[in-house]
């Protein structure tokens, strides 16, 4: 009985692959997101010390140092929330990207499966017929 062949084998490793591919990249991206929210969080933290230093019977130096520093923090932090919103239009577009390959893959899958189903189906009839054929030979 020869052994099941699925046609399509290249194309299903293919979209495996590329499946593969684009979930390495949703969690780069992921990776990316992340690690600027925790250097927003930072930067929240370093405010809210900063913030916690000013007492009114500090320097004036003092006192405007803090503020620069607070000043410089919160410059960060918007262009920490600007590089955010890109990453995760980026995460986005990797998700959909992610979802669709995971769809073909799921389609080959399902095609495979078909067809190994029929070539089983047809290799049980096929091996019946030819018990068949022995026995009624014999007869």
């Amino acid at each position: 009985m020869k052994r099941f062949l699925f046609s399509l084998e290249k194309l299903h490793n293919l979209r495996k692959f590329k499946e593969r591919e684009s979930e390495i990249a949703l969690g780069k991206a992921n990776a990316s997101l992340e690690s600027i929210q925790r250097q927003l969080d930072e930067t929240a933290e370093k405010r809210v010390r900063a913030s916690r230093e000013r007492r009114p019977a500090m320097e004036i130096s003092e006192l405007l140092a803090i503020e620069h520093y607070i000043t410089r923090l919160d410059k960060r932090a918007e262009i920490l929330f600007e590089e955010k919103a890109a990453a995760e239009l980026i995460v986005e577009q990797r998700r959909k990207v992610y979802i669709d390959a995971h769809r073909e893959r799921q389609i080959m899958d399902k095609l495979s499966e078909k067809k190994f189903t029929e070539w089983k189906k047809e290799s049980l009839s096929a091996e019946a017929a030819f018990l068949d054929d022995i026995i009624n030979s014999r007869v």
